[in-house]
């Protein structure tokens, strides 16, 4: 017996204006046969999967018993109830549409100029004639629809097959009109279905999201075997997509493992780990840098990819890891100053709703078994970069940085002190400039230009040069000592901005 269903039945003509009051969720519940309700104990004279048609003049007298008959129809497995009102009724029962919502089972309200006699012979007709003229075929059509998507088959072999079944044209589309299957054009015009347009839209659903449409040719609208079949096709569509979607992830994920383990850490050597990644579709060949990317919030992974991609370079790696993006890039070429690529990324990330975003790459990896070196680099060059308030650095251009905060505090501290102690003490007490005033000349090595750096007058200049050399007990001229000044100067800041 063909499964025809009460959502189904609703679209026959004689049925024209039927409106579901309630229980709506119900509306795929099968029907098999049609029955009316002619006398109030009814339940003795009906079947599993009768829609029961009623006046409601056999309940008249006590229109409650409606809403009591509810859950004992849908016990015994009928369709639907579909009642032609006011005729007999002034009003429906106040409960009657809240039980049928709660017990799932569809409630019709139909026109009252409906013809049971014709409601009862196009639905037999449905049922018995335009399902039963060739069962065998149709159910061999949808068992083979089916079979192509556990087999693995594409969506081209579906549209194919579908094609053949209803003698008309298909073709299954994505979300953007693109074609995945069916007639070989890029894309489609998509709009209401109407046979103006000589086309029908079947959705594609995988776990209740859309993926897709599968579009049917034809002036007429397909009949309700057609669309059993065509819905059989959206089914299995949507097992090929849901396929490929797992496919997608888990080579994804399989993916995002073999780079964790490219950059912790891994058995194999150079040569076998260059075959795995062109497994993946990468090319790691030749040097590689690892960048790693703070970020205030979580990146979105959807065109993480291809962000990477046009700020690095096509043949770029990135992947997620909590707040974190991991990047593998070719090594920049020689000469490459500054640190252009990875403030470049930092901007790019802010740009898609990473937040504030802090990025820094290691040491160059000259094989893929170097690369937990790069990484580890990598991430101790950003904790240098949050330490000195930066937002991008490069752990090559960080050797005096990595010195200072590899010693401990507490000789650093005393280095500062014997050094300089003097200068920070008499600007701490005299609020003065000191500190500043020696950086300056000895960042630029001219006295003069100095002064004007810091706007004061050059026999001011010399007066404040007069007053550090008395306090250091110092010649600022001598070389070594000019550099251990620097130092010191260099190390202050550092350990301030370590704590």
């Amino acid at each position: 017996m063909a499964m025809v269903t009460v959502r189904e039945i609703m679209t026959l003509a004689p049925l024209h204006g039927t409106y579901v009051l309630a229980g709506a969720s119900g509306l795929d519940r099968v029907v098999t046969g049609v029955n009316v309700m002619e006398v109030p104990d009814i339940e003795e004279y009906v079947k599993e999967g009768e829609l029961l048609l009623t006046t409601a003049y056999p309940v008249r007298d006590r229109p409650e018993r409606l809403v009591e008959l509810l859950p004992v129809l849908r016990a015994r497995g009928l369709a639907g109830l579909a009642i032609k009102p006011l005729r007999y009724l002034e009003r429906l029962p106040d409960r009657l549409a809240q039980q049928a919502d709660a017990l799932g089972f569809p409630v019709l309200i139909v026109p009252d100029g409906t013809s049971f006699n014709e409601v009862i012979g196009s639905v037999l007709a449905v049922v018995l004639a335009e399902y039963g003229a060739e069962p065998a075929r149709t159910e061999a059509i949808r068992e083979r629809l089916t079979g192509i998507a556990l087999s693995g088959g594409g969506l081209e072999e579906i549209a194919r097959t579908l094609a053949g079944a209803l003698d008309r044209s298909v073709t299954i589309v994505d979300d953007d009109a693109v074609v995945l299957g069916g007639r070989p054009r890029a894309t489609v015009e998509v709009g209401p279905p109407d046979a103006d347009h000589g086309r029908w839209e079947f959705p594609i659903t995988v776990a209740g999201v859309p993926r897709g449409r599968v579009l049917v040719g034809g002036e007429e609208e397909p009949t309700l075997g057609q669309r059993r079949l065509i819905r059989q096709a959206c089914f299995a569509a949507g097992m090929h997509i849901a396929q490929a979607l797992a496919s997608i992830e888990l080579d994804r994920r399989l993916g995002v493992v073999f780079l964790e383990e490219l950059v912790t850490g891994t058995r194999l050597d150079a040569a076998a780990l260059r075959r795995r990644a062109r497994l993946f579709g990468w090319d790691l060949d030749g040097g590689t840098t690892v960048l790693v990317a703070a970020c205030t919030t979580e990146p979105l992974e959807a065109g993480l990819q291809a962000t990477a991609r046009r700020v690095l370079g096509p043949r770029a790696v990135a992947w997620l890891r909590g707040t974190q993006v991991i990047a593998l890039a070719p090594t920049a070429a020689a000469g490459t100053t500054g640190t252009t690529r990875e403030e470049a990324l930092a901007r790019a990330l802010e740009a898609t709703g990473a937040g504030r975003t802090v990025v820094a790459s290691g040491a160059p990896a000259r094989e893929l078994t170097d690369l937990p070196a790069g990484h580890a680099t990598a991430q101790e060059a950003l904790r240098i970069a949050h330490v000195t308030h930066r937002t991008a650095v490069r752990y090559p251009d960080l050797a005096f940085e990595r010195l200072v905060l590899s010693l401990p505090r507490a000789e650093l501290e005393a280095f500062v002190e014997d050094q300089i102690g003097p200068l920070v003490r008499h600007d701490e007490q005299a609020d003065g400039e000191l500190c500043r005033t020696l950086e300056e000349v000895l960042g630029l090595g001219n006295a003069a230009e100095a002064a004007r750096r810091l706007f004061v007058h050059y026999n001011t200049m010399k007066h404040r040069l007069q007053r550090i050399g008395d306090l250091l007990g110092a010649d600022l001229r001598e070389p070594r000592t000019r550099l251990a000044l620097a130092l010191a100067l260099e190390a202050r800041r550092l350990v301030a901005a370590a704590r």
